[in-house]
């Protein structure tokens, strides 16, 4: 599985990277947040991708080579852990495999982990391996091996944490289901314990109490993210939330269920789904807990509706939840008893869809266009563009970008300077010693600006300077830059920009 893994993740590189040295949305502010080692960036997302981006990029410095580094080494181990977490359930190598290539018929791993997510990567790789590291304690026979399982277990729940908040809700629902059985329970209510808790607090309490003491509002960003526009009323809240609770579970395993339904039906008869198979000490079946994580996943979307009435999900946040459930449902293909050209065709259909992914994807590049990669925005000209900043006559400083896309983006071709991205107002890496000498420039560029139009600098860049106007010596331009593309007219598509480079002042220098 290993093997096959790597060819996956490397396909899927070499289809992105000798195209584009754009970096992706979603890892445009991980670059950013890059600039420092801290316990947290922002309140809002935990510093797990920053800080494995921030390893890479003492090696390989800011830009998409390193952006796809840990994305796919992430996505390699998600793979790999996966891969063994279905055989320690299964207990059948072949199976586990099949289990593991099931994935890659979920619509937000075969497809959208490439377009761009960040934290969710990180959280593909800790459902697996949180379930796998649960399951080795649960085989632990001697007081060294305990100790280091569930120091593993402390560790694997500490990166989770450190990935994205949702992890939260994966592991309510792990914990619930594994009260369910008494094999689990003890493993569980062990004094081992102490040890898994002690690892996680350690590793993840110190960012949760800078995020937690920061003043930033989780109660209001939730009900922001959680609400559904244009419903009022409670019940109307309620229903919405409850039909959002079954719709998005069911799009996130899509189209894996769909397929699995024509091409083994058997496979959803209540004797199969009822009695998927089990195997292992008595009161730890692996098959049940799998089947009842997935159960007690859409309770944990239950309860919020029923209590606070949230009334939208999205089935692109069912990672922590709905992750494991390929496992249980190949466990009932297997007690199907699918014939071998079931199993075939299963297999030549995840093969062909992966396929069909991995040239759409080449499409877009290739040709874009909307219906290829949307609205295409690795095609954007940014190396053109640091270009003419740097004709413009900036080569250190600070750059304050209009946007996280160009700051993220012009950070990949002036490493040595310090990026901020004036609508990430809570991320402001540490400015240089005013007294220095190596007091820089200031660099102002946005998106817009005509060259025959007045060039307004954003206000929000002029504050930063503290500045109320520009100074008399600042060098004003504007740029028309076209998406040069070997087989489109050169003016197919033009991106403009604007940029004011002036010696440094306040905080931008």
């Amino acid at each position: 599985m290993m093997v096959m893994a790597g060819v996956y993740v490397l396909a899927h590189m070499l289809v992105r990277l000798p195209f584009s040295d754009v970096i992706a949305v979603d890892w445009v502010g991980e670059t950013l947040y890059a600039q420092t080692l801290d316990w947290g960036q922002t309140p809002k997302y935990p510093p797990l991708p920053a800080w494995a981006l921030w390893a890479v990029h003492q090696i390989t410095g800011p830009g998409a080579l390193s952006t796809l580094i840990v994305k796919y080494a992430a996505l390699w181990g998600a793979f790999v852990a996966y891969f063994f977490a279905a055989r320690r359930v299964l207990a059948h190598d072949g199976w586990a495999v099949l289990a593991t290539l099931s994935v890659l018929l979920l619509f937000q791993v075969a497809w959208n982990a490439h377009e761009g997510v960040t934290h969710t990567i990180f959280l593909t790789l800790a459902a697996p391996l949180t379930l796998l590291t649960v399951l080795r304690a649960s085989s632990a026979s001697s007081s060294g091996e305990c100790v280091w399982a569930y120091a593993g277990i402390g560790a694997v729940v500490a990166m989770g944490a450190l990935s994205k908040q949702a992890y939260f809700a994966g592991l309510a629902a792990l914990l619930l289901a594994m009260l369910m059985q008494p094999g689990y329970r003890r493993v569980l209510f062990s004094w081992y314990s102490l040890i898994a808790i002690a690892v996680a607090a350690l590793l993840a309490g110190p960012h949760y109490v800078w995020a937690l003491t920061s003043g930033f509002d989780f109660g209001g960003a939730a009900s922001a993210t959680l609400a559904r526009p244009g419903i009022e009323g409670v019940a109307a809240q309620i229903l919405s939330g409850l039909w959002s609770s079954i719709r998005a579970p069911l799009l996130f395993l899509s189209p894996l269920i769909p397929l699995m339904l024509i091409i083994v039906p058997r496979a959803f008869a209540p004797a199969a789904i009822a009695h998927p198979g089990t195997h292992g000490a008595t009161g730890a079946d692996p098959v049940r807990l799998v089947r009842d994580i997935v159960l007690f996943g859409i309770a944990v979307l239950i309860v919020p509706v029923l209590v606070a009435g949230v009334a939208h999900y999205g089935e692109r946040w069912m990672h922590p939840l709905m992750l494991l459930a390929p496992i249980y449902l190949v466990a009932a293909m297997r007690a199907a008893r699918p014939n071998r050209r079931q199993v075939r065709a299963f297999m030549w259909v995840i093969l062909g869809l992966t396929l069909v992914a991995l040239g759409w994807r080449l499409a877009g590049f290739v040709y874009p266009s909307q219906v290829t990669c949307g609205k295409c925005r690795l095609e954007v000209p940014y190396a053109d563009l640091a270009d003419k900043v740097q004709d413009l006559g900036f080569s250190s400083g600070t750059i304050l970008a209009g946007d996280e896309h160009i700051a993220g983006n012009l950070r990949t071709h002036f490493p040595a300077a310090r990026v901020v991205a004036l609508n990430y107002g809570y991320y402001d890496p540490p400015t240089r010693d005013a007294g220095s000498s190596a007091n820089g420039q200031c660099l102002i560029v946005w998106r817009g600006g005509e060259r025959d139009a007045t060039v307004v600098v954003p206000a929000t860049a002029l504050s930063y300077a503290d500045l109320t106007g520009l100074p008399d010596d600042a060098r004003v331009e504007a740029y028309r830059l076209p998406h040069g593309h070997a087989f489109l007219p050169d003016d197919y598509k033009t991106s403009q920009f604007a940029a004011v480079l002036m010696p440094g002042s306040g905080r931008c220098r």
